[in-house]
């Protein structure tokens, strides 16, 4: 009963897959959500935008592979580079101008995140929409991962 409170609150793939099936990833998202359940101070909230963050790291971690994504002359982005380092996935794995929404859907998640970690008035709901932003984009990318278009 308690699992299913928590599978409430917050986004569902819309897939079959209730995971990622990527084990830290999925970690992650299973830890903000009990944190998300029992949040309920701007404090909390701001907690909340960490958990994002650790989100969005370990799929930093998942999808970044230095072989495929470093460019030459770069040096391989810290952990906390979670902008560069999935948005390097993205621009590789949907290039082009067609897919300049999904690549945009990546930065505007992280900076939500970012903005509910750093906000000192954050709310249930801000930090619901982050949690919400961080977990659809893992099952994006997860799609973008497993699916590679035409």
């Amino acid at each position: 009963m308690e699992d299913q409170a928590l599978e409430s609150n917050l986004a569902q793939p819309i897939g079959p897959r209730l995971d990622t099936g990527w084990p830290k990833v999925d970690q992650e998202i299973s830890e903000l959500r009990r944190r998300f359940a029992s949040a309920s101070t701007p404090q909390d909230y701001r907690a909340i935008g960490t958990h994002c963050v650790g989100v969005l790291e370990a799929l930093g971690m998942t999808v970044y592979d230095p072989a495929k994504h470093l460019r030459t002359g770069e040096t391989l982005p810290p952990l906390d580079k979670t902008k560069q380092r999935i948005g390097r996935f993205t621009e590789d794995a949907v290039p082009g101008q067609n897919n300049q929404d999904v690549r945009g859907l990546t930065i505007k998640a992280v900076e939500l995140a970012q903005h509910v970690k750093h906000s000192q008035t954050s709310t249930r709901r801000d930090a619901g929409i982050a949690s919400d932003s961080v977990i659809l984009l893992a099952n994006i990318l997860r799609r973008i991962a497993e699916e590679p278009s035409p």
